[in-house]
C-alpha cells in the first residue's frame, strides 16, 4: 500500500486512479468539516498543509495513470499554472491589487479547466492493453485477483 501511494513507478487502472483521487478528496472534506467545528484553529492554513502532505501521493497516482495510457510524467507540466497560482495567492494573502486579482482569477479558471480536463481524461481513457514501456497491464492483475 505504501509503494502504491509513494512510488510513481508502474501503472494503475482507471478504477484504481479514481478510487485514490476520491479517497484523497473525501479525506480533505472530512478534515475541512472537522476544522469547521473548532473555531480557534486556522482552518485554511491547516487545509493548505494537508494538501501539501497529499501532493506527492497524488502526483504518484497521476504519473502511474499517465503511464497506463502510454504517456510520460511530463504531461503533469499542464498542472504547473494551477500550482503557481495557488502558491502566489497564498504568498500574497489579502494584499492583491484589483487588476492582479482579475488576472489571477482568469488564469485560475483556465488552470482549473486544464486540471479537470486532465483528471477526466485519466479517469475515462482506457489504458494500453498488455505491457507497455512503463510496466505490465494492471487490468490483467485485476482480472487475475
Amino acid at each position: 500500500m505504501i509503494q502504491f501511494l509513494l512510488s510513481p513507478k508502474g501503472r494503475i487502472s482507471g478504477t484504481q486512479f479514481f478510487s485514490g483521487i476520491a479517497i484523497a478528496m473525501l479525506v480533505m472534506v472530512v478534515i475541512g468539516f472537522a476544522l469547521g467545528t473548532v473555531p480557534s484553529l486556522d482552518g485554511p492554513i491547516i487545509l493548505s498543509l494537508c494538501w501539501l502532505l497529499l501532493a506527492w501521493p497524488l502526483v504518484c497516482l497521476l504519473v502511474k495513470r499517465l503511464h497506463d495510457t502510454g504517456r510520460g510524467a511530463r504531461w503533469l507540466w499542464g498542472l504547473a499554472p494551477q500550482a503557481i497560482l495557488a502558491v502566489l495567492s497564498l504568498a500574497m494573502g489579502g494584499f492583491i491589487p484589483v487588476i492582479m486579482l482579475w488576472l489571477m482569477t482568469l488564469l485560475g479558471v483556465l488552470a482549473n479547466l486544464a486540471c479537470w480536463s486532465l483528471l477526466f481524461f485519466l479517469a475515462l481513457k482506457p489504458g494500453d492493453e498488455g505491457e507497455n514501456a512503463y510496466g505490465p497491464d494492471p487490468h490483467l492483475k485485476d482480472q487475475a485477483a
